[in-house]
């Protein structure tokens, strides 16, 4: 099921008065509308509303592994590399970090 498929079945087992507070939450006039226009009314705003807060979310475009190097600060040190070394213990005795 799609967003939108369980955005109407949620709509439609509410009773009227959820529904209207529902509409009341996303800014929709719900006075002397019918339930069925209201129902339309109210899942079109919940799926405008998830999609525009996606869409924000979502890097535009291709996204670059390279780093930003005009981020650096200058004068700011490179974080200290820790040596690395062959770990010939198995992974059960290991020790914690």
């Amino acid at each position: 099921m799609t967003f939108s498929d369980i955005t109407a079945v949620m709509l439609s087992n509410m009773d009227f008065f959820q529904l209207r507070k529902t509409a009341k939450r996303y800014g929709i006039s719900y006075q002397g509308v019918r339930r069925q226009k209201l129902l339309r009314d109210v899942q079109r705003s919940i799926l405008l509303k998830s999609t525009s807060s996606q869409a924000a979310q979502a890097p535009q475009g291709a996204v670059s592994a390279k780093p930003d190097l005009t981020q650096m600060r200058v004068g700011k040190r490179a974080p200290k590399r820790t040596e690395s070394r062959i770990n010939t213990f198995s992974a059960r005795n290991a020790p914690l970090r």
